[in-house]
């Protein structure tokens, strides 16, 4: 995806070169290297850089250290049944929140030999881990996807002429309940692994699995006995240090006679105020202090390993900051002052495309490309200020806080995810394959069906009424119900596929 991006940068250089009369092809690599330079000049994009570079750290010392496979080492102990070991797979994936690489490369590395023991096809686990990774991960607060939302959030915004610091942060929050597809594919995930229910290919690969079941080798290796806290206390840690720099930060930036009574409205205007990008980072470097200091405390490798896993990881950060980078530059290209891409889009569509539509096409639009790129990373970074700064213009009346953009926010992410999981090329889908020990080819076409169940049911009791002003939360409440009755009336347990045939 470098490349198209870079592609984008050096054509809005051309078209804002040849902008004027006069064709000046010298000042044309000038523009091109000024976006590039400003786009990570801007102090907020630094600290951006700053938190996902030490969150990657972080993941790294978990992965090099034994502490996270410990953890789930132990917890996997504890099953019982086909369907228990399933719930405990995607509920491992819940819990590792922080990054979709890590939860897919060390869920699925870990989780083979439970997939094996209880019959559960390959399939079936890259399914959970890759279902449970981007979603999650976009849901979370404390993630390293959240300062790059906020970012791309705050471009969009001022684009669109709001220019209060805060605004991206508390658009990020309020579009969560929006974000229909990674919510409800959550909620599916974990329907299908508590029922054991299946459809499409999925349930033909399940009962070949649950028919020649493999039993693993047990393995006896010794780790410390409290290891595992070493991977529970660094994100805790991160997760509380992130939220008391933001109640510090946003009680100074709340003025004593503008405090609401009502506590849950104080408690927003709180955490809307923080100054969400230093919070981002402290966090994300106490998690990695902690990460070191746990490891080296409780008998995990020595300063030498965890520095060098810790490397690593930031490492494995960089590709996807390059085009972090490069999707900056590109948004400066179509801001306002610029060549005022919302603006022009919003002249020729106001008129075409009604304002309740936009965030079901964006959903669309952002799956296609997604799919085609095979990266939910560079399709937000196309998408979320370019629609963002059309939803304000579309529906100047609504706002940062109005349902359309709202609901707009929300289907860029969710779109961006949803064409994550049918993309034979995403980075995400080929990391669950691999690490599950699957077919690449076989996991795109049984994880497809279930996504595109997912997307249906988004669409049409999730993007079109929640734009036109339906609860997100009664949405989501119908969207669940429709799921349910999918699985419960579609899905058939593999059992039943042994004996009659498909």
């Amino acid at each position: 995806v470098l490349a198209p991006l870079a592609s984008g940068v050096f054509v809005g250089a051309v078209l804002l070169g040849f902008r004027e009369s006069e064709a000046d092809w010298i000042t044309v690599p000038k523009i091109f290297a000024l976006a590039i330079a400003d786009s990570i000049r801007d102090w907020p994009h630094v600290q951006a850089f700053a938190f996902s570079l030490l969150l990657g750290a972080m993941v790294g010392v978990l992965e090099i250290g034994g502490s996270m496979r410990d953890l789930i080492r132990r917890v996997s102990h504890r099953i019982r049944s086909r369907c228990g070991a399933q719930t405990m797979i995607a509920t491992s994936g819940l819990l590792i929140f922080f990054d979709d690489y890590a939860n897919t490369l060390l869920l699925g590395g870990t989780m083979r030999s439970t997939a094996d023991r209880y019959g559960i096809s390959r399939a079936k686990l890259a399914y959970l881990v890759d279902s449970t990774a981007a979603p999650v991960a976009g849901l979370a607060i404390v993630s390293t996807w959240a300062a790059t939302e906020i970012t791309y959030m705050a471009d969009g915004l001022r684009d669109g002429g709001v220019t209060d610091p805060a605004a991206a942060f508390e658009l990020f929050l309020h579009s969560i309940p929006y974000r229909f597809y990674p919510c409800l594919t959550l909620v599916f995930v974990m329907m299908i692994a508590i029922t054991g229910r299946d459809f499409g290919l999925m349930r033909k690969l399940e009962a070949e699995a649950i028919a020649q079941p493999e039993l693993p080798d047990e393995t006896t290796e010794r780790r410390p006995r409290w290891l595992w806290l070493a991977a529970v206390v660094p994100v805790v840690a991160c997760i509380a240090s992130v939220a008391l720099v933001l109640v510090v930060t946003g009680l100074g930036a709340v003025p004593s006679g503008d405090r609401s009574d009502n506590l849950i409205r104080f408690a927003g205007q709180v955490f809307g105020n923080g100054d969400s990008y230093t919070a981002l980072v402290i966090g994300g470097g106490v998690g990695f202090v902690f990460a070191l200091v746990m490891h080296a405390g409780l008998g995990g490798p020595g300063w030498p390993t965890l520095l060098l896993g810790g490397l690593r990881g930031a490492l494995q950060m960089m590709p996807a900051m390059f085009v972090l980078w490069l999707a900056w530059a590109l948004s400066g290209m179509t801001q306002k002052d610029a060549l005022n891409t919302g603006g022009y889009l919003a002249g020729i569509l106001s008129s075409r495309l009604e304002a309740w539509l936009l965030p079901t096409v964006v959903f669309v639009l952002s799956g296609a490309v997604a799919f085609s790129t095979g990266t939910s990373w560079g399709t937000m970074a196309i998408l979320t200020p370019i629609s963002i700064a059309l939803s304000l213009q579309l529906d100047p009346g609504g706002g940062a806080s109005g349902a359309i953009c709202l609901a707009t926010s929300g289907a860029v992410l969710a779109g961006a995810i949803f064409g994550d999981h049918c993309s034979p090329i995403s980075d995400t889908t080929v990391l669950s394959s691999r690490s599950s020990g699957c077919d690449h080819v076989e996991h795109v076409r049984s994880q497809m069906p279930y996504a595109l169940t997912v997307a249906a049911v988004s669409m049409v009791l999730g993007t079109l009424p929640a734009a036109v002003g339906v609860s997100p939360w009664v949405s989501l409440a119908l969207g669940i119900v429709a799921l349910w009755v999918i699985v419960r009336f579609v899905g058939k347990t593999p059992e039943s596929a042994i004996s009659k045939p498909l």
